[in-house]
């Protein structure tokens, strides 16, 4: 009788076992340049990324650097007069910059999920205020205001379906207050709002030219930049004062 319950039981027990929660697909991708040099022209530039994903579906990229803290001040009235820098507030785990980009059909609940606002999620913060939602609503308006943060940072093309894949093509806009360091771009395939399949690049930006000069002089040989930058700074105030002292020689 208890080998007879057992064997009953036991496709019982395989049936109510939840099943593994799938794993997306990996997304093959490829970004170019892979490598964006700034030199004392670069004012921002097109990045190109292509890759493949299941058939039926909508793309999301993003792009983040890597994650810093911002070290900020938070501003209020004193005797609701006037306006003055108040406390100081920290911002972890914020990318340097944050672009995403998405096909037509993404929905806009996947966009809320996967764009800026969802770094809300993800921000920590270290300040006296209470309201920390608030100063991250804030962080994320201010760098969006710096363009440094950006939903709609580029357009994404979709092709024809192909067997069990489509191909995809996206161009984003890269800013052109763009810091040294990897950037990682990643790529999430969604049907039905549901993440299907996902993939990662990554790109490199380096200053090359008097930008790398200028950053090798005051990183690496701090006293000998700031006796140059001196010495610049006098020379250009004799140069500006000459100028205008001749000016008011001819006038006489």
């Amino acid at each position: 009788m208890r080998r007879f319950f057992f064997s009953l039981a036991l496709p019982l027990l395989f049936m109510a076992t939840p099943a593994p929660a799938q794993t997306p697909m990996a997304v093959p991708l490829q970004a170019n340049p892979k490598t964006i040099a700034i030199d004392s022209l670069y004012n921002g530039m097109d990045l190109t990324v292509t890759g493949k994903v299941p058939a039926g579906s909508q793309v999301v990229l993003r792009l983040a650097g890597e994650p810093a803290t911002f070290h900020m001040k938070q501003k209020g009235k004193v005797f609701g007069l006037l306006w003055m820098n108040l406390d100081k507030v920290a911002f972890a785990d914020a990318p340097k910059v944050f672009l995403v980009a998405a096909s037509d059909q993404v929905p806009a609940e996947a966009m809320a999920r996967l764009g800026v606002p969802g770094l809300s999620d993800r921000i920590t913060v270290e300040a006296q205020n209470p309201d920390k939602a608030a100063l991250v609503a804030e962080f994320l308006k201010y760098q969006k205001a710096e363009k440094l943060y950006k939903e709609n940072a580029g357009e994404v093309a979709l092709g024809p379906d192909a067997g069990a894949t489509r191909d995809f093509t996206a161009v984003l806009h890269m800013p052109s207050r763009l810091s040294p360091g990897t950037y990682t771009i990643e790529a999430m395939a969604l049907k039905d709002g549901a993440t299907v399949a996902q993939g990662n690049d990554s790109i490199q930006a380096a200053f090359v030219g008097a930008p790398a000069f200028l950053a090798d002089m005051a990183f690496g040989h701090g006293l000998l930049y700031g006796v140059l930058a001196s010495i610049i700074a006098i020379a250009g105030g004799v140069i500006i004062g000459q100028i205008f002292s001749g000016s008011k020689g001819g006038a006489h």
